[in-house]
């Protein structure tokens, strides 16, 4: 069970450094003369509030979604490498169950954030 708590966290570790990677060599190699101020300001800059929210909010559901998957495939493993032992596989029928637990959670969280901005855009 420790060596499973040590996996997920290096995952996760892993996954946000990766993450921030990415992210870091996005924004390095954006052109600063066409930033906010500028006549031609880029495609992706959102005008508005709501388009804000709601590329901040893909950005961070998308993630929770990566690492909800990757939970459930980490729980398939346990469950095919278990081998008859009940422990094991009650363990992996658990990791599963959190996994969809979190795919819902990020659903339900992606359906409110469109909710409340579509209230407050109003």
């Amino acid at each position: 069970m420790k060596k499973m708590k040590n996996l997920m966290k290096k995952l996760s570790i892993s996954s946000l450094l990766v993450y921030a990677f990415a992210l870091s060599a996005s924004v390095a190699s954006a052109d600063p003369s066409e930033g906010w101020g500028y006549e031609n300001p880029p495609d992706n800059v959102p005008d508005d509030i709501e388009a804000a929210v709601m590329n901040i909010t893909n950005y961070i559901l998308g993630f929770i979604a990566i690492i909800a998957t990757l939970v459930i495939i980490w729980g398939g493993v346990q469950y095919l490498t278990a081998g008859g032992n009940e422990d094991a596989v009650a363990s992996a029928k658990k990791t599963i169950s959190y996994g969809i637990i979190g795919m819902v959670v990020a659903g339900l969280a992606y359906a409110m954030v469109i909710v409340v901005t579509q209230i407050l855009t109003a």
